[in-house]
């Protein structure tokens, strides 16, 4: 579709989550300038807020929780009828409810009527795919089957949907980082694992707690460092520490990759806030990924990445020409599953070798 109303456009972004679908939608701003002249704002929750700090292409953010409805309330009451375009973009009854209200226009993406979800005709090549496709029994095989016959990116299928140009180059996610967001990397780099002349390699085994199909496991992650750390002779990075149990997964994986091969002391990273984790992935030559926060801060950041896809769309994932996706030789057999079925997790058949040869493409 191409957009009804011509610029100059008051528009509002809703997205609260996961982050990095915040993230990767960023990646419609620019386009979304170059049609014309244009003022956009973003409706997120805090812990969003970080990922859109300093972006050129916005006006503003504005915080809302999705679990006070007093809160929406509120954020109704004063985005009312503010904005010609609305793209909606969350599954959620209250964030669907404020954009609603605060379109004065067109409204592309999420809809709400009684409290039931559904979406606009226009986003049905994103959202057909979705939980939001139900078919008559209630089950998801309509929208799998789709969304297993994709080919496109998210921001190609957004911006097919908006009938908006790319930006020129290659384009992506957007994240402006400051200096003092690049201050725990020089921390870091003072540590004498960091202080030769190649640039550290970045890894992410983990995934949010939506998705524990996406991680691979403990011992295969140690096999992945002990690879490429003897590949390459870089210090590795082992990213994480969200949260107590990823530190302790991450302690376990470091130890199991240096009892494989003593010579391999993968260096854990400190807990961080989300820019200054930003901050220290940047300096990175390359990095290797589960498709979850850290793949789209790659993105933004113009670090080549090598993702490891199992339950979730390949195609979607966009590399801006600086990286690839690697898949189960048999595919996975859990397709937007949570949990893997499988004793030996789907993500556990891609070779090692294949992940070295990915990264060497990288370098």
């Amino acid at each position: 579709m191409a957009l009804k109303r011509q610029p100059p456009t008051d528009v509002l972004i809703v997205k609260f989550q996961a982050l990095g679908d915040v993230l990767r939608t960023t990646s419609l701003l620019e386009p979304l300038r170059r049609r014309g002249p244009c003022r956009i704002w973003w409706l997120t929750k805090d812990d969003a807020l970080a990922l859109l700090e300093g972006n050129p292409f916005l006006e503003g953010a504005f915080a809302m929780r999705l679990d006070d409805p007093a809160a929406a309330a509120r954020m109704a009451r004063r985005l009312a009828g503010r904005f010609d375009l609305v793209l909606s973009l969350e599954e959620h009854a209250a964030a669907a409810g404020v954009a609603r209200t605060a379109c004065r226009g067109e409204l592309v993406g999420v809809t709400v009527e009684s409290g039931r979800l559904g979406y606009t005709p226009s986003s049905a090549p994103y959202y057909g795919m979705s939980l939001l496709n139900r078919d008559a029994d209630g089950g998801l095989k309509t929208a799998n089957a789709l969304k297993a016959a994709n080919r496109r990116s998210y921001a190609a299928l957004w911006l097919k949907i908006l009938g908006l140009r790319p930006a020129p180059g290659k384009p992506g996610p957007v994240l402006r980082l400051a200096g003092r967001d690049r201050a725990a990397a020089r921390r870091l780099a003072g540590r004498p694992a960091l202080r030769g002349k190649k640039a550290a390699l970045a890894f992410n085994f983990g995934a949010g707690p939506r998705w524990p199909a996406k991680q691979v496991s403990e011992g295969k992650a140690a096999r992945i460092l002990v690879a490429a750390g003897r590949a390459f002779g870089r210090p590795l990075l082992l990213l994480g520490g969200k949260d107590a149990g990823e530190i302790l997964r991450n302690r376990r994986i470091a130890a199991a990759a240096s009892r494989l091969d003593p010579l391999i002391r993968p260096l854990l990273t400190p807990r961080l806030p989300l820019r200054s984790f930003a901050g220290l992935l940047e300096p990175c030559a390359a990095m290797v990924s589960t498709d979850s926060l850290p793949l789209h801060l790659a993105a933004a950041l113009g670090v080549p990445a090598v993702a490891l896809v199992g339950p979730t769309s390949a195609s979607e994932l966009d590399f801006r020409g600086r990286g690839r996706a690697l898949l189960p030789s048999g595919g996975c057999s859990c397709f937007y599953a949570a949990l893997c079925a499988r004793a030996r997790p789907c993500l556990d058949d891609i070779p090692e070798r294949a992940v070295v040869a990915a990264l060497r493409r990288c370098l």
